[in-house]
């Protein structure tokens, strides 16, 4: 399992996993929370970026939180970058959903792109791309499907708990990727779990379904360490201070979400031996299986040979052969065939065959 020190460093944000039961919205959701120390003002509206004009104000000195679902209305998208003057390749990045995790560092904001990702019912692991842009105290995150992983950090907000509200828009995006480096922890203990029951499972009796488990644990396991690292590589940039949109005082917090993600790298390639461990006892335990049933059939035919021979030549029907008339052949061939088999069988309980 999983280490318990990981989940205490784990101090700030306790990430709440969900399963991937998503569908997409036919009309984009908008949910805005503006809020300091004091006070917290919270609005949600339809796809309606009038709201989004008149509630927004950079100058303010509230940290403005926009979350948009639903990024295929291109038209809505194009018009709140343009709001933020977010450029095209920007705007181009955050509707292509099979976007590479990435950062980039731009004048006066700064783009940030990464996989969450997530157990689907079915057992399988599924990603969304989440696209943040963090400009001054507002933070903009795209998001297309229904299904949210930040609502216990809105729970936060709104109840004023830790230290969401003490701090900017550049602390809430590290407690956004917080969150979704917590699913990742989340979905990798469920799937360590599997992988601690295979192989007693393996042992018991190497059923087909357990290899196709396996290598679809080790297809999961691949696609979360393909979406973390990028995302580390991504939070040293941000950690090395290449940009004015996190503050100093932020990037501790952004070093300590990396050595995270650093762990969790160390405990997918873990995972990845464990199962590929396993996958060699499934076929070993078979071949070994396969082996002792060959092993019985094998003694058995070969016990049947000196019978099968004496059987043969008794079976020629010769009209001169000897004992044919023989008034206890029936009973004294019997006899022989019986003494063969035993001295055969004592032979190879002495050579440890069987």
């Amino acid at each position: 399992m999983i280490k318990p020190r990981f989940h205490l460093q784990r101090r700030l944000v306790e990430p709440r996993i969900q399963f991937v039961g998503q569908k997409f919205l036919d009309i984009p959701s908008i949910q805005i929370f503006n809020y300091d120390k004091r006070n917290v003002r919270e609005f949600a509206t339809k796809g309606d970026f009038s709201k989004i004009e008149e509630i927004v104000d950079e100058k303010s000195h509230e940290v403005t939180w926009i979350n948009i679902h639903g990024i295929h209305d291109t038209e809505l998208i194009r018009r709140i970058a343009s709001k933020f003057f977010i450029d095209n390749l920007v705007i181009q990045d955050i509707v292509d959903t099979t976007q590479r995790p990435k950062i980039d560092i731009h004048p006066d904001f700064l783009y940030f792109s990464v996989k969450s990702i997530l157990p689907s019912e079915q057992g399988n692991v599924e990603s969304e791309n989440i696209s943040f842009v963090l400009k001054g105290n507002v933070l903009l995150s795209f998001q297309e499907k229904i299904g949210d992983h930040f609502e216990h950090i809105r729970g936060r907000i709104r109840e004023n708990k830790g230290l969401v509200r003490k701090n900017g828009a550049d602390f809430l995006l590290y407690l956004l990727l917080d969150a979704i480096t917590g699913n990742c922890y989340s979905t990798l203990e469920r799937m360590e779990s599997e992988l601690e029951e295979l192989p007693s499972l393996i042992m018991k009796e190497p059923k087909p379904e357990y290899i196709v488990k396996l290598e679809d644990l080790k297809r999961n396991l691949f696609s979360i360490r393909k979406a973390i690292i990028p995302l580390k590589e991504a939070i040293v940039t941000t950690e090395k201070g290449q940009t004015e949109q996190i503050k100093n005082s932020t990037i501790p917090y952004f070093s300590d979400l990396k050595d995270q993600l650093l762990l969790l790298i160390d405990e997918t390639d873990i995972n990845l031996t464990r199962a590929e461990g396993s996958t060699n006892l499934f076929f070993s335990y078979q071949g070994h299986r396969m082996n002792e049933v060959m092993k019985v059939l094998t003694i058995v035919a070969t016990i049947f040979i000196p019978l099968t021979f004496m059987a043969g030549i008794y079976g020629m029907n010769f009209q001169n052969m000897p004992e044919l008339s023989w008034k206890y052949g029936y009973p004294m061939i019997w006899l022989a065939m019986i003494l063969v088999a035993i001295v055969m069988v004592i032979y190879f309980r002495r050579k440890k065959w069987f």
